[in-house]
């Protein structure tokens, strides 16, 4: 996204605070087409056995709707504000969707249709049942909550909406070298609780 592009979601945002539907229409339209690309790259990077159970569509349609209903009793006052709503969305999603993967994970048995308990199909090794993996995943997105806030808006940018170091500096209106800075210290924060594997794949 060039600084041209990041000037027209602003102004995109400027519209919306005065009652425009079409500026409205339009902002969720990108940070849809946004969220589609990164929440297939996350699911594959983090969890690649996932997909056979939880589309990309369906986690993306619902951190969608949540973006939507929040939009309809908050409005961000700026591009970076509007990004940072998306990531804290996404993550919301995704931890919804580790606890579910959690509590299928400890409830070996299910009913048969005579009544009785049979043991639930093996996973074949897949790592999504990993208790222990899905444990740090968790951990991961729970910890970012507790990042100093620059810290915070440069790790939800870059590892959940995807955004290029770069780009992030002209969200942020900060030097390049200083988001390269606020990530290291993040992933360098997060890492001392989590694998590093989630950090970078």
């Amino acid at each position: 996204m060039t600084q041209a592009s990041t000037v027209e979601l602003q102004q995109l945002i400027e519209r919306i605070g005065q009652g425009s539907v079409e500026a409205r229409r339009s902002l969720l339209e990108r940070a849809y087409q946004r969220m589609q690309a990164l929440a297939a790259i996350i699911l594959q990077r983090s969890f690649p056995d996932m997909a056979g159970r939880h589309e990309v569509d369906s986690i993306l349609s619902e951190t969608w709707l949540r973006l939507v209903q929040a939009l309809d009793k908050v409005q961000p006052p700026t591009v970076a504000d509007f990004f940072r709503l998306a990531a804290h969305k996404m993550r919301q999603v995704l931890l919804d969707l580790v606890h579910a993967e959690r509590r299928h994970a400890h409830s070996p048995l299910v009913e048969t249709v005579g009544g009785t308990q049979a043991p639930t199909p093996a996973a074949g090794g897949n790592q999504t049942y990993d208790p222990a993996r899905l444990a740090l995943w968790t951990e991961l997105h729970h910890q970012v909550e507790s990042l100093p806030s620059d810290q915070q808006a440069v790790f939800e940018m870059h590892y959940y909406l995807g955004m290029p170091q770069a780009e992030i500096a002209r969200v942020l209106d900060l030097h390049p070298r200083k988001v390269s800075h606020l990530w290291i210290a993040a992933t360098d924060k997060l890492a001392d609780c989590v694998s590093r594997e989630l950090l970078t794949g």
